[in-house]
């Protein structure tokens, strides 16, 4: 075989730059092994650090709106729970209301549209407008937002049917949602999922209504569903997935670390019972999350974790849940850096309703703020 020779015109000028080349080359490969690339985490830690609506870590008290509270009270605005007061007198930063839900009597118009309000009553509803209670709610949203206070809205709630159980129109369910955002200015909505409410099937469905809203509006979306210490059940975390598979971005799963019955070790109270389970959902998360190609480390998890208590008595079945129960969570809470606390609810704290459980204004509250 003949050999080819280079000439020294052809030396001169090609062999400097494939030389050049060959030395980017090595410096590519060698910038590549030695500076860290940008994974999912940094990026997630750079979406969630950027919020500037929510902060990362949140005290977020529920308070019931529609619930009554006696015209005679100093926590009465028309019947509606004066959360300006509260307001007035602790200076919270963040609120979860609650609830609205499908009116009880007639849920849809004959075009299908939802009818919806606060605990289930239209008229207590921008559109049902009962001209007594409905504007004092209205007044009060308001107010909080102009005193500087944040606040999302909870749909669902434990009784009532939620709006994707009446309704298994997207759009429908997509406009009613476009509606809550626009009349409230929200920034972030709750959907609180309960009871017969967890349908995974009905979830599935309102998970497209909420991709459509999320891609419309860039609303933050929490889920509060329930849990027990051992994390949350199959049909806690068929909800999740019913989610997550329409592409919701879930900024939190905020549990309901409440009611577990015969969930408890013996010798474990309510609080120690509530850190297990907040333990066991961060696990469960992790690998639910990895189903869907998202590495979530502890902290990120942590980051995305809500824990809601119930304050004080809630019946006979269930343990008193103690402000040094609240302390413990609290504690937990702080060393791991949940997303959100909250509890339910800011009616029984301020001492707008009766409960055995609250022995003093506030109590729990005092407890919770030590999160900071």
């Amino acid at each position: 075989m003949k050999k080819h020779h280079f000439s020294k015109k052809w030396i001169q000028f090609y062999v400097p730059i494939f030389a050049s080349l060959g030395f980017l080359f090595i410096l590519s490969i060698i910038l590549i092994c030695t500076i860290p690339g940008k994974t999912y985490k940094n990026i997630e830690e750079e979406k969630m650090d950027t919020k500037k609506e929510w902060p990362l870590h949140i005290v977020a008290p529920f308070i019931d709106l529609s619930s009554w509270v006696s015209p005679s009270s100093a926590y009465s605005l028309s019947g509606v729970p004066n959360v300006v007061l509260v307001e007035e007198q602790t200076g919270i930063k963040y609120y979860n209301l609650g609830f609205i839900q499908p009116d009880t009597t007639k849920p849809l118009e004959s075009d299908g549209t939802i009818r919806w309000g606060w605990g289930g009553l239209y008229g207590l509803s921008e559109k049902g407008n009962d001209g007594y209670q409905y504007p004092n709610i209205k007044k009060a949203i308001t107010t909080l937002s102009d005193m500087g206070a944040k606040y999302t809205i909870s749909v669902g709630g434990q009784l009532g049917k939620a709006p994707w159980i009446v309704s298994s129109d997207v759009d429908k369910l997509a406009d009613m949602y476009l509606d809550i955002i626009k009349t409230y200015n929200l920034k972030r909505l709750d959907l609180d999922i309960e009871e017969s409410n967890q349908v995974q099937a009905a979830n599935a469905i309102n998970a497209k209504a909420i991709k459509k809203v999320q891609d419309q509006t860039g609303i933050e979306l929490v889920l509060t569903i329930p849990i027990m210490p051992s994390g949350w059940q199959d049909k806690q975390v068929q909800i999740i997935h019913a989610y997550l598979d329409e592409g919701v971005n879930i900024t939190l799963i905020n549990s309901m670390t409440m009611c577990y019955g015969t969930g408890v070790y013996s010798g474990e109270d309510y609080g120690d019972a509530s850190i297990r389970a907040i333990e066991n959902s961060v696990k469960q998360m992790q690998e639910i999350y990895r189903n869907y190609g998202t590495i979530l480390s502890e902290k990120q998890a942590y980051q995305k974790t809500g824990a809601t208590v119930d304050i004080g008595y809630e019946s006979y079945i269930y343990p008193v849940f103690t402000a040094e129960m609240t302390a413990k969570v609290v504690a937990h809470a702080k060393e791991h850096g949940y997303g959100m606390l909250s509890y339910w609810s800011l009616n029984r704290d301020a001492k707008m309703e009766s409960n055995s459980g609250v022995n003093t204004q506030y109590e729990f509250l005092s407890e919770m703020n030590k999160f900071y």
